[in-house]
């Protein structure tokens, strides 16, 4: 009888032994291989040719971060030492200095994939935003600028609320209210207001007659988007 507990043991033993080695397998099969992603993504390798590659690569990087999906490309100190002689950025985002609106996160782009110019309310009626906006164009090529406003933006309610600043402060937010002139006292109306300032900036993007060369020869677009500050989802006007 001892005999018999004992082979019962031991095969007990045996099948936990089998099971554990199947499980131990069967996880290491989910890892990513060394060619893969952080989260077991193929990494980026789409190519930028042409302002709809561009707006592609963007997008599908949004895709991946409100999926939860990203592969942090380009973020190691190898492709600092890559970039560092030289960028060439495929796109270019105006976006707001919120600290809520972080470009590369949002986009899952890296270091030297987008040009990142900032500002209180992403607004471009002043010399040295437009001025950052036409070096993008002209110096790095990009092919793709996006000027992106966000929910719940401070700078566009700051605006809209009528209430007066001092200093530069109170300069911002004119410009911006000058913007938007239709909502300044609708409070209830900032996500039309914020979305309409974002198309205005983009507008006054493509009159500038340098860029609007290049968007006429095909080399560039230009385009207004809303991100939401909840979801992480960012949607081209």
């Amino acid at each position: 009888e001892l005999t018999e507990k004992v082979k019962m043991k031991r095969t007990i033993t045996f099948k936990a032994a089998c099971w554990l080695f199947v499980g131990m397998a069967l996880a290491m099969c989910k890892q990513p291989s060394a060619t893969e992603g952080k989260t077991g993504v193929v990494a980026d390798t789409m190519t930028v040719e042409t302002p709809e590659d561009a707006i592609a690569k963007l997008m599908a990087g949004n895709a991946r971060y409100v999926e939860g999906k990203s592969i942090h490309p380009h973020d190691d100190l190898d492709r600092l030492k890559e970039t560092a002689p030289n960028q060439e950025p495929y796109a270019a985002v105006v976006g707001c200095s919120d600290s809520r609106e972080p470009v590369e996160l949002l986009f899952d782009q890296g270091v030297g994939d987008v040009f990142v110019i900032r500002t209180a309310g992403n607004n471009v009626n002043g010399h040295l935003m437009m001025g950052s906006v036409e070096y993008a164009v002209e110096h790095l090529g990009v092919k793709l600028l996006m000027v992106l406003g966000h929910e719940s933006c401070g700078g566009v309610t700051g605006a809209i609320s009528g209430e007066e600043e001092e200093g530069q402060l109170g300069k911002l937010l004119t410009s911006i209210r000058n913007d938007v002139p239709q909502y300044v006292g609708k409070s209830d109306s900032l996500d039309a207001a914020i979305r309409l300032h974002t198309r205005v900036q983009a507008e006054r993007i493509m009159a500038n007659p340098a860029i609007a060369e290049k968007i006429k020869e095909g080399k560039l677009a230009v385009k207004s988007a809303y991100y939401n500050i909840h979801t992480g989802k960012v949607v081209i006007d």
